[in-house]
């Protein structure tokens, strides 16, 4: 799969406000035209049926009621988005956090913070089929 940035559409699932405005701002000076959020898992999901297609979730894996980990169950069930990327993006993990999430089915890691100088690049190589496992 390679897939232009400013041509993908991105949904990120994230709870907080604050991470969310940042992450989306990101990815518009990166030259993302199609980048949307949801703050919840159900909402996420119900918000992406509506759209003709997903190319890229990135989700924040503690979120409350249900997790980056079930948003990832939900998306590989679901008929019309199981073949999206989904990328964990999540603050303070371990090692043993990070070999969870693989052995999990994600496409991806990326540590909270997010780093602004690289971010849009990164999402930009996760879409080549890239696979990126940030931990630090």
């Amino acid at each position: 799969m390679s897939l232009t940035l400013a041509k993908a559409t991105i949904i990120l699932v994230e709870d907080d406000p604050n991470a969310q405005m940042v992450a989306l701002d990101l990815l518009r000076m990166g030259g993302a035209n199609r980048c949307y959020s949801r703050r919840s898992v159900d909402s996420a999901i119900a918000f992406a049926e509506k759209l003709p297609q997903v190319d890229l979730f990135l989700v924040d894996i503690n979120m409350p009621q249900k997790s980056g980990f079930d948003m990832l169950d939900e998306v590989r069930k679901h008929k019309r988005l199981q073949e999206a990327l989904v990328v964990a993006i999540t603050a303070g993990t371990i090692e043993h956090d990070t070999a969870r999430i693989r052995k999990h089915g994600f496409d991806g890691f990326l540590s909270k913070p997010v780093r602004a100088t690289e971010f849009a690049n990164q999402i930009q190589r996760i879409l080549n089929g890239e696979r990126i496992w940030e931990m630090r």
